[in-house]
């Protein structure tokens, strides 16, 4: 059997160098409108999408948005991630009475959500095998997952391995997965295993600098005491080598200033929204300026997987020597529907850190073959 395997593998190898000419150059799709890092879009509809054509990072409900609208937005530039609610139900979703029965309670300051029993095997596979397959079946960047809260509105056992379940669950896809908040979730879960690596990629944390008013339904500026909370909070998941996003909702100017400076000391990435829609055009004053050319690139969720199907196997190698020897039908924005993506093209890199090329998808091979231990390999 192994033999019929390696002879399988060399001649995949031969049929698809013979494609390839003498110089390759990866595509990488950039619109010329975009001008801001990063824009939360949790209320907007696909009509709504000119509002945000000035940011390359942005997170809408792809369960409002088709596959086609998705696709249209990436080849515009834009990486595209998706809220999820993890922890909670809102009125408005269709599956809202179907779980009924796991209700914790009314969400304050949401009189339309509740907290949801994450801890129940029905709505764990739910969330994760059905809602979630879904939206990354449209093609979506990573997920946006919100109200690991449920963990501090319920401090138990049963709940915080809910959480993880989920969590682990959505990481299994190979997909970049953003926690909203969850600072009580994620302390525990560092403190318990040291690591962040099976449950997270980045945490967007809301409200680090201001503050809304709930009672007077206005934006204030949060106290010293809550920003130096959430600023080690943020300063946790930057130790443990993952991305941190600030959400902010403010008008103030001076609140803004403050917002821009620590970020730019910290390497973090913000936007400062003006209401709490999240649909509004977002104001140029709390939107982070795009650095063109010098973008930190994709971390690897899965090395090696570079068609984001949660395997390393001969299919990556032949979609990287693909969409390099043919980028219009394979490449960044290629025709095809399983043309290659960033967070695809983040995995392949897996010979040298120094882009895709075809030696990434030789040492693939030669990983497949049992020639090399693991990857990446540098």
């Amino acid at each position: 059997m192994k033999n019929n395997r390696i002879s399988s593998i060399v001649t995949a190898i031969a049929m698809c160098s013979a494609v390839f000419t003498a110089n390759f150059s990866i595509l990488k799709a950039e619109a010329a409108d975009i001008k801001y890092e990063y824009g939360v879009f949790l209320g907007a509809d696909p009509e709504d999408v000119s509002d945000m054509e000035c940011y390359k990072k942005i997170v809408i409900d792809a369960q409002y948005f088709d596959k086609e609208e998705i696709t249209r937005l990436k080849d515009s530039g834009h990486t595209v991630y998706s809220y999820i609610n993890l922890g909670s139900v809102e009125e408005f979703r269709s599956y809202f009475k179907n779980y009924e029965d796991y209700f914790l309670g009314v969400y304050e300051n949401w009189e339309d959500e509740r907290w949801v029993d994450v801890s129940q095997k029905d709505w764990q596979k739910f969330v994760v095998d059905d809602l979630a397959k879904k939206i990354l079946d449209k093609g979506v960047d990573g997920l946006f997952v919100d109200n690991c809260d449920v963990y501090y509105n319920f401090k138990k056992t049963e709940i915080f391995n809910g959480v993880t379940e989920i969590l682990k669950g959505f990481k299994k896809y190979g997909t970049y997965v953003i926690i909203n908040g969850g600072d009580t979730y994620v302390t525990e879960y560092a403190k318990k295993n040291k690591s962040l690596d099976a449950v997270m990629d980045a945490v967007n944390q809301e409200s680090v600098f201001s503050a809304i008013d709930w009672d007077h339904d206005t934006f204030t500026k949060n106290s010293d005491e809550d920003r130096e909370y959430f600023q080690d909070y943020c300063k946790l998941v930057a130790d443990y080598g993952k991305d941190v996003y600030l959400l902010e909702y403010t008008k103030d100017s001076k609140v803004i200033d403050s917002i821009k400076k620590y970020c730019k000391e910290k390497g973090y990435t913000y936007y400062a929204s003006s209401t709490l829609d999240l649909k509004t055009p977002g104001q140029e004053a709390g939107s982070q300026p795009l650095i063109k050319n010098e973008e930190t690139p994709k971390k690897q969720t899965l090395a090696g997987d570079a068609n984001m199907d949660g395997t390393v196997d001969l299919s990556d190698a032949v979609l990287i020597m693909q969409s390099l020897a043919n980028p219009d039908k394979y490449g960044l924005k290629g025709t095809d529907e399983n043309h290659i993506t960033e967070q695809g093209t983040a995995n392949a890199d897996v010979e040298g850190g120094d882009g895709m090329t075809v030696n990434d998808a030789l040492v693939i091979q030669k990983y497949l073959l049992g020639l090399i231990p693991s990857l990446p390999v540098k």
